[in-house]
């Protein structure tokens, strides 16, 4: 029998339900009491650490991260805080905010019920073709879970669809599917990154349901006009808000509906929209050897369906949401399509003088770019500052402010190819590929002595450092060796390690413009391959009879004689004096 059928999922009763809570309410109490620290909110005694202090014993006063505690702990300072309120305005806005997060796990819950009875659906009774299919093909990407069951619906602004059901309930409602193309513009602003700007969505005949310009919250920082093509007298005139477009999102999509798109979740975040189930034909293609690449629409339009997309050179949302539907379809047809063969398009010549810097915070100045290729500053192991003809990139200092908080990048120009191809082996750091297989390190930037930025700069370059290094660790791995005596991390910088100690230096990664032989993708992700042999050192040893030591016959690692030297005398016996 189908599972909590009479149960909507919407957000009808958000705002009248009841604020009682029980045991089962601890995820939502853990983030009420969150967001009512961030908002500053008093109980009768203080905030939440007051609180505690003044109410629990032991440990338990200082635990100040609210999943420590019970739910019943949680529950009691919620209720001082709303019958504290200072005036029925602030206590009606912490009501609405508990409202807002114990509906929606109350949603989730059932969403998860849902999810639990189609995941015991019988094999035979699974749709092996047809639009259901592809929804199962997604749902099964590694990233589906990450990305579409943890949209923050339960954030302020969010909407979700009226009711959601499984493949499961359509098929034995008879319900047939409706396919729905969805795609979206994005802008920054100072309130949001990736701010909602505009939004197409079109049936599976082609036809248009909506095509809406959208007026982003905050102040414009930057209209991605290469991109999106907008100007600012484009937005002169418009008046339609996120509410508005949400609400005729909610009119379109039933139960029926699937939405399509490509890299859908991430225009599901621009229009602060949940709902399930969707394809994502990002999810449904993938090159060889390169498993963490995205194969562009585009490319996947023209090689499948011999259609050529953007032949104007400009972005068209309703085209991309046409072409994800038409792609959707055409898999359902002809699916599933195996692995495909990275495409062999070669880099403009005039791009490969280029370096792409990347992961740097903004305000970041064309002198610290410079510096990456400075022998003085210790990042590289020759002297390439005088080959760079040029520095170009959005949001540099000192026009801008430091600001480790958003990131950049810039190109940084050479006088030839290979004084750019020169300067990038130079470079030292944890060597790697991107997700479409091109070189790039994890580079130490200098940017000052530590004392020579003062207050709040000092702060936020250390804030910088510390998450910027966090995301490098996470895309790079190392294929240095630590027994290996000609390590590029033995190569030593200029200056005192004393003067070392003293700068500040964050860690951003460098690429070069093409793979091997210019071409603009490359035929393996070496981050990924491990097990292929294509990893050096990295590849694992083939089992074989063990030696008298236990190490596998003929392959065994002769234990070093004596330790290995400290890093100086290593370096001294290069010949190089530190």
């Amino acid at each position: 029998a189908t599972v909590g059928c009479s149960l909507a999922m919407g957000q009808k009763k958000e705002k009248t339900m009841d604020v009682e809570f029980g045991e089962a309410d601890k995820e939502s109490l853990v983030r009420i009491v969150k967001e009512l620290q961030k908002e500053g909110a008093q109980g009768d005694k203080g905030d939440f650490r007051s609180w505690l202090r003044a109410t629990q014993t032991g440990a338990k006063k200082t635990w100040a991260d609210p999943i420590r505690h019970e739910w019943s702990v949680l529950a009691a300072y919620v209720a001082t805080v709303l019958a504290a309120a200072a005036d029925a305005a602030v206590s009606e806005r912490w009501q609405e905010m508990a409202r807002r997060h114990l509906a929606w796990s109350r949603w989730a819950s059932r969403r998860d019920e849902w999810a639990a009875w189609q995941g015991v659906q019988p094999a035979g009774e699974a749709p092996a073709e047809g639009p259901w299919a592809l929804v199962h093909r997604t749902a099964l990407h590694p990233q589906y879970k990450d990305q579409y069951e943890s949209l923050p619906s339960h954030l302020p602004g969010w909407a979700r669809s009226k009711k959601q059901r499984p493949p499961r309930w359509s098929q034995e409602n008879n319900v047939a599917p409706r396919m729905v193309g969805v795609d979206c513009e994005m802008c920054e602003t100072d309130q949001d990154p990736r701010a909602l700007v505009g939004v197409s969505v079109v049936d599976e005949d082609g036809g248009v349901l909506l095509k809406e310009l959208v007026l982003p919250p905050g102040k414009i920082v930057d209209l991605k006009t290469d991109i999106t093509g907008l100007t600012l007298s484009d937005l002169a005139t418009v008046t339609t808000t996120l509410e508005d477009v949400q609400a005729a999102l909610r009119r379109i999509v039933g139960p029926d509906v699937i939405l399509v798109g490509h890299g859908l979740v991430h225009d599901l975040k621009a229009l602060k929209f949940d709902h399930l189930p969707v394809i994502d034909t990002a999810m449904l293609f993938k090159y060889r050897h390169l498993p963490r690449s995205t194969p562009g629409l585009a490319d996947l339009c023209k090689r499948l369906m011999a259609t050529d997309m953007r032949a104007e050179g400009t972005h068209d949302s309703v085209e991309d949401a046409k072409m994800a539907l038409e792609l959707a379809k055409w898999e359902t047809i002809h699916g599933p399509t195996p692995e495909l063969e990275p495409p062999e398009d070669k880099v403009d010549p005039r791009d490969l003088v280029k370096l792409f810097v990347h992961r740097m915070p903004r305000g970041t100045h064309e002198d610290h770019l410079r510096g990456i290729f400075s022998l003085a500053a210790g990042t590289c192991g020759a002297e390439h500052v005088g080959d760079i003809k040029g520095v170009h990139g959005k949001f540099l200092g000192p026009e801008h402010p430091l600001d480790s908080s958003r990131t950049t990048s810039a190109y940084v120009e050479f006088e030839s190819a290979d004084a750019a191809n020169m300067a990038f082996k130079a470079l030292r750091g944890a060597a790697g590929t991107d997700a479409l297989g091109r070189p790039q390190k994890a580079v130490k930037m200098v940017l000052a002595a530590a004392g020579a930025a003062g207050g709040s700069g000092d702060k936020a370059g250390k804030s910088t450092r510390t998450a910027t290094k966090t995301e490098s660790d996470d895309e790079d791995d190392s294929d240095d060796d630590d027994d290996d005596d000609n390590s590029e991390d033995d190569a030593p910088p200029t200056g005192t390690d004393k003067d070392l100690v003293k700068a500040k230096t964050l860690t951003v990664m460098v690429r070069k413009m093409a793979a091997h032989q210019g071409r603009a993708i490359g035929t393996v992700d070496r981050n990924n391959e491990p097990a292929r042999g294509l990893g050096g050192n990295r590849e694992k040893r083939k089992a074989g009879p063990e030696t008298s030591n236990g190490a596998p016959g003929g392959e065994a690692k002769k234990p070093r004689r004596v330790p290995r030297p400290p890093r100086r005398a290593r370096l001294a016996a290069k010949g190089i004096v530190v």
